[in-house]
């Protein structure tokens, strides 16, 4: 897509399609934090640091994945099927997946992965 510097242009129809949060510095690849939040109707801000959640800092593939497992509700077999992969690979993955996913949690001090009673 290719933007115009057009005075007239409408800031909603210039927007790139389903732009992905960013999780890391296109500089120096650092942890990115949120800073400011706004209220879409009314215009507060709440404004600090803010860290993002784990899932949010995922890879736009480990995103899809996680995304994949919970349309399947879990099922590791429909998964691998489309994956087209074998179900030891899939689980290996989602293994992996579930340690990542830990050592995100454990990065940020006073963040889990929440637990089962938080229901």
């Amino acid at each position: 897509m290719t933007m115009t510097s057009d005075t007239n242009s409408n800031k909603d129809t210039d927007r790139i399609p389903n732009p992905r949060l960013p999780a890391h510095c296109p500089g120096c690849a650092a942890a990115l934090k949120v800073t400011r939040l706004d209220c879409t109707e009314c215009d507060t801000a709440v404004i600090g640091g803010f860290h993002l959640p784990p899932l949010a800092r995922l890879a736009p593939e480990d995103q899809a994945f996680v995304l994949c497992f919970l349309q399947t509700g879990g099922n590791l077999k429909d998964m691998a099927e489309r994956y087209g992969v074998s179900y030891p690979t899939l689980r290996n993955r989602l293994d992996d997946l579930v340690e990542h996913l830990a050592s995100l949690a454990a990065d940020q001090p006073g963040e889990d992965l929440g637990e089962a009673s938080n229901f």
